[in-house]
């Protein structure tokens, strides 16, 4: 299947259009005008998922976050970033980006993860269009807050997570935003969360956390990687023909010790 093809019906569910000014999506790296037999989908680009890549003989990688975000006056092969896009050059790889928009989109990341916790009568925390934004807001069977960071914590296979806030409260309605949720924490209490569920949740922002009286969840950026499942069924069924494999490499940086 063409990349042309592939990209047109891509950006019917999530336009570049969506994302913010201060991004940088879509094509990064190659061409979409060849024949795409094979699809990788990752959370991130690393060495070792571009190896993976060239061992799965793959022609595009989709991924979440940006190789590139800002313009660059040199590919110096000697940094780690431009040894990466040598390495995609060099083996006819693409590189496609879907950040922001893709978080915006009501068919994206938000969405993804709130139906993983089952959110009903979900609701945007952060409208960036008429009918669009970052972050989804629903409500869950009452628990207490001990079983509902278990919950969460299962759900999104975690074995730590940093709490913020008070144990003692009753849960029936969270808030989740993918990713780095710290400017989401204000429309989180003002929309009545139990509980916000969010990730790179600073020392200071923490502490805005307290004084508003939030309960908040961090369990990490690496959280997002849950949405290549459901990206792959909704390229499956706008009928896209190209195989699609979703990396196995583990892009998450941290590991506590």
């Amino acid at each position: 299947m063409n990349g042309i093809d592939i990209k047109k019906i891509f950006e019917s569910f999530y336009p570049r259009d969506l994302a913010y000014e201060w991004d940088n999506v879509g094509l990064q790296i190659g061409t979409m005008n060849k024949d795409i037999n094979t699809i990788l989908l990752s959370l991130d680009l690393t060495k070792e998922v571009i190896d993976e890549a060239i061992a799965e003989n793959v022609d595009l990688i989709i991924v979440h976050h940006p190789l590139i975000f800002s313009p660059i006056k040199s590919i110096n092969t000697d940094t780690y970033k431009g040894m990466l896009i040598e390495k995609l050059i060099k083996n006819g790889i693409t590189l496609y980006v879907a950040h922001t928009n893709f978080d915006i989109s009501n068919q994206g990341m938000n969405l993804i993860l709130a139906n993983m916790l089952d959110l009903k009568k979900q609701e945007i925390l952060d409208y960036t269009t008429d009918s669009e934004g970052l972050g989804r807001i629903g409500e869950v069977g009452k628990m207490s807050m001990k079983d509902c960071i278990k919950f969460v914590k299962d759900t999104f296979k975690v074995d730590n997570a940093r709490f913020i806030g008070d144990m003692n409260v009753p849960v029936s309605k969270i808030a989740i935003s993918g990713g780095s949720g710290s400017s989401n924490i204000y429309n989180a209490k003002r929309m009545g969360a139990d509980l916000y569920v969010t990730g790179d949740l600073s020392y200071h922002v923490a502490h805005d956390v307290l004084a508003i009286g939030l309960n908040a969840l961090d369990i990490g950026h690496n959280i997002e990687k849950f949405f290549v499942y459901e990206l792959k069924n909704v390229l499956k069924n706008a009928g896209i023909t190209s195989n699609i494999l979703i990396s196995k490499i583990n892009t998450n940086p941290y590991k506590f010790v």
